[in-house]
């Protein structure tokens, strides 16, 4: 994860594991691939009445996931079933909301995230690599 420029000497990084199962992959109830996302954060700033949260979120940030607040151990956990999403940690004075209202202190993306399309590349220039994943 990299820090932003509301905390430029925060770091942190992201774990994705999968879930147990008795079939060896995890899936959610549309079939897609289950991964449980874990956030650990240091060096956070320490503003009075800050708490950091971590999300998930669809690269179009159309959907989101509240994973949780770090806490004292910096770190929180949950499950996400998507490709591709984008992982952050925003400072809020209400850790318990359903959305981030806050800046954001760190960010990353998902390894799938991080592959980009050749379109809009060599024989592909005529489609712009923008519109296509």
């Amino acid at each position: 994860m990299r820090p932003t420029q509301h905390a430029p000497s925060a770091a942190g990084d992201m774990i994705l594991a999968q879930p147990e199962s008795a079939f060896g992959i995890s899936v959610d109830t549309d079939g897609h691939q289950a991964y449980t996302v874990t956030l650990r954060a240091d060096r956070l700033p320490r503003r009075r009445g800050a708490r950091y949260v971590g999300w998930a979120a669809t690269p179009e940030l159309t959907e989101w996931v509240r994973l949780g607040e770090l806490g004292e151990t910096g770190q929180t956990s949950g499950q996400i079933a998507w490709n591709k999403f984008l992982a952050f940690v925003s400072e809020e004075t209400e850790p318990e909301l359903e959305r981030w209202s806050g800046p954001i202190i760190l960010r990353g993306i998902s390894p799938s995230g991080r592959l980009h399309t050749m379109a809009g590349h060599g024989p592909f220039e005529d489609v712009s690599c923008q519109l296509i994943y």
